[in-house]
């Protein structure tokens, strides 16, 4: 373990995935920063997914975290002659700090399908669990335990109504729904935000909603993390010197504003329509992964979706630098096909995730050893690897995996 993953926070530290999407199976760990790279279509968002369906799951039911994604049909996993599964699994393992009660490591199942029996895809919860330090904790969801007694299918989940009374449920429950994941979009950065302000600092919204207000909040109560954020935009913008969020109290509204250095050399204020989209993507990015509830460990995981997208490839070294210091305030994932992100000396074999699709769905996993063995030796660096098609995942460990416990 290096020194950076000693200090750096993991909230979630391995995830395994059945017949979700494009994905067959797929067992992975992660670390304080994961950079899932791979070429487009390759699955790469159905991972990031796949852990968001749970995060929405847990704030609504199995069946209404479908409906955006199509319903149950669209989501199971089908091979290559066609065969569709009848249910996807999610398993998550966590580490969760402490806070009002001791560090634990913990456990979270859930498993969604078709109902036995039934003829159309109404989803249904087929397990649920959640063991922690290895032990099973609150209720579970088991129906295969029910033998030959009928089983009451359901479409809601035990964990947001156990954590009410189980410590560790509780924490479990509020790490995985506050998670964050991005994917930002221009029209929205560039909006005024009309909504109506809260007290304390909210976070951004995961299309970039207020944006101006997270600008604004960082510069009143982190201003040294404010100056950071500002000195990548200047080191990645040509002439840039910051982004603020200016508040008009009065109205109840904020908006963008950018600083840059004019020919006449001094500071000139530009409107946020007519900042490029590459900034305004850029202070997005940034945002999220330096917010205030980021800083202070109250959104345990930030993924953010191709953070490269319309930024030159100039840009993309102090991006990836970044990455790596804000993984040591919370969790950072991201997905990216860009091998431009790769070529940086920060980036390291050990941040990366591959995603590939070989004919027969999405294969995701650590640099095999052959590329490990091209790493090691000089010949290629992770830029080339990708950029020549080179970099594919290891083989995923054999089916099996830990023993589940009846325990209570």
């Amino acid at each position: 373990m290096t020194n950076e993953q000693e200090r750096s926070p993991v909230f979630l530290t391995r995830v395994r995935v059945e017949n979700y999407r494009s994905i067959a199976s797929c067992d992975v760990p992660l670390g304080p920063l994961t950079v899932l790279a791979g070429p487009n279509a390759a699955g790469k968002s159905n991972f990031l997914d796949a852990i968001r369906f749970v995060r929405d799951a847990l704030g609504s039911s199995p069946g209404r975290a479908l409906e955006p994604r199509g319903g149950l049909e669209e989501v199971l996993h089908r091979d290559v002659s066609g065969r569709q599964a009848d249910r996807f699994r999610i398993e998550l393992s966590l580490s969760v700090p402490a806070s009002t009660i001791p560090a634990f490591d913990a456990t979270y199942r859930l498993e969604v399908g078709v109902r036995p029996g039934g003829d159309d895809f109404a989803a249904v919860l087929r397990r649920e669990e959640l063991l922690v330090d290895g032990m099973r904790r609150g209720d579970s969801f088991l129906p295969e335990l029910a033998g030959e007694h009928p089983v009451d299918w359901r479409d809601d989940i035990l964990l947001p109504r156990a954590s009410r009374i189980n410590r560790e449920g509780r924490e479990v429950f509020a790490g995985l729904v506050h998670t964050r994941f991005y994917e930002l979009l221009t029209p929205t950065l560039r909006a005024v935000d009309d909504t109506p302000r809260r007290s304390g600092s909210g976070p951004l919204g995961e299309n970039g909603e207020h944006l101006p207000r997270v600008l604004n909040a960082l510069s009143s109560g982190h201003p040294w993390v404010k100056e950071t954020l500002d000195g990548y935009v200047a080191t990645m913008i040509d002439n840039a010197m910051g982004l603020d969020g200016v508040e008009v109290r009065e109205a109840d509204l904020a908006f963008v504003v950018g600083r840059f250095l004019g020919a006449d050399g001094q500071v000139a204020k530009v409107d946020r329509r007519a900042l490029s989209e590459g900034t305004l993507r850029l202070a997005g990015v940034l945002s999220a992964l330096f917010q205030p509830l980021a800083l202070t460990g109250d959104i345990p995981l930030v993924a953010i979706e191709e953070p490269e997208i319309s930024l030159h490839p100039p840009m993309l070294g102090g991006l990836y630098d970044a990455l790596v210091a804000a993984a040591r305030n919370t969790q950072v994932m991201v997905t990216t096909q860009s091998a431009d992100l790769l070529d940086n000396a920060a980036a390291d074999p050990a941040h990366v995730l591959v995603a590939r699709d070989d004919g027969s769905g999405t294969l995701i996993g650590p640099v095999d050893e052959a590329g490990r063995r091209l790493l090691a030796d000089g010949v290629l660096t992770l830029s080339e690897l990708l950029r020549s098609g080179e970099l594919r995942p290891a083989p995923a460990p054999a089916p099996g995996g830990e023993k589940e416990t009846d325990e209570r």
